[in-house]
């Protein structure tokens, strides 16, 4: 898949977040991941889809935080049927938040600053 699919779905994020709100945007994201799951003839491994969203993200001239970082993250890893796990974080002192990925073991989108994170929203793997 080339990187400017990527590319798109970093901008389809970020604008949804920003203007349709998250419930939304993961509505969207989950629509979008059904139609395109079916044109994907083989799984691509993590390590690439990883390698095409790091590559991807340079590209965007926006300020692209770790929720859409997660939501573009969690969305390829499903299109690719690997179950990963979208989850928002709250630390309330300080008062910060933070979203990642969770595939198995590993974890995208990490977080290596804020302590005490508490999970407030979790958006589970849709793929098949």
């Amino acid at each position: 898949m080339p990187s400017l699919i990527y590319f798109l779905t970093y901008l389809i994020s970020f604008i949804g977040t920003k203007y349709f709100g998250l419930e939304s945007t993961i509505l969207l994201m989950k629509r979008l991941g059904y139609f395109l799951r079916g044109s994907f003839r083989g799984r691509e491994e993590v390590n690439g889809i990883e390698r095409k969203l790091e590559r991807a993200l340079h590209k965007v001239p926006l300020a692209v935080k770790c929720l859409d970082q997660a939501i573009v993250t969690w969305f390829w890893l499903n299109v690719n049927g690997h179950k990963a796990i979208l989850r928002i974080g709250v630390s309330v002192t300080p008062l910060e938040s933070h979203a990642w990925v969770v595939l198995g073991n590993k974890v995208f989108v990490e977080a290596t600053s804020i302590p005490d994170l508490s999970i407030v929203a979790e958006y589970e793997s849709w793929a098949q």
